[in-house]
């Protein structure tokens, strides 16, 4: 793992990433007009740094990867930041992936297990994102 020196050169990009993540936390609250966004927003900058220092051993293309680190979230109805966070790396990624065309950039399972914007859309919808942590298909990472 880096030091916090070394890793000092990423924090501007890590504070656009928080910027994203609270702007998706908000509109999908807001659509869904349903959740508190402060539990969640509350907890970006620690889940960013978390997954972004390589203090968890994980891979965003395989979130069900055996022997992967897991997030676990104590904090009740703050799935939200999970939900955002995910989209907003995994559309990094098919961004990239549509620059390059290059392979390493796509989900190894397809997009059926992706969580992107667009999901986001479908919180606490029948058939959409789950209000509560169900560690299944999109949602692999709790």
């Amino acid at each position: 793992m880096k030091s916090p020196n070394e890793l000092k050169q990423f924090y501007p990009h890590w504070e656009v990433t928080k910027d994203l993540i609270d702007q998706c936390i908000d509109i999908m609250l807001n659509l869904r007009q349903s959740g508190h966004p402060g539990g969640s927003r509350s907890k970006v900058h620690g889940m960013v740094t978390t997954l972004l220092s390589g203090a968890m051993r994980w891979d965003i293309r395989e979130a069900g990867k055996r022997f992967a680190d897991r997030y676990v979230l104590v904090a009740g109805h703050a799935n939200p930041v999970v939900y955002a966070t995910l989209a907003v790396l995994n559309e990094a990624l098919r961004i990239k992936h549509r620059q390059t065309g290059d392979s390493k950039y796509q989900h190894f399972k397809g997009e059926k297990f992706q969580l992107v914007w667009e999901d986001l859309l479908t919180l606490r919808n029948n058939g959409g994102l789950p209000g509560h942590a169900e560690m299944e298909g999109k949602t692999l990472f709790f």
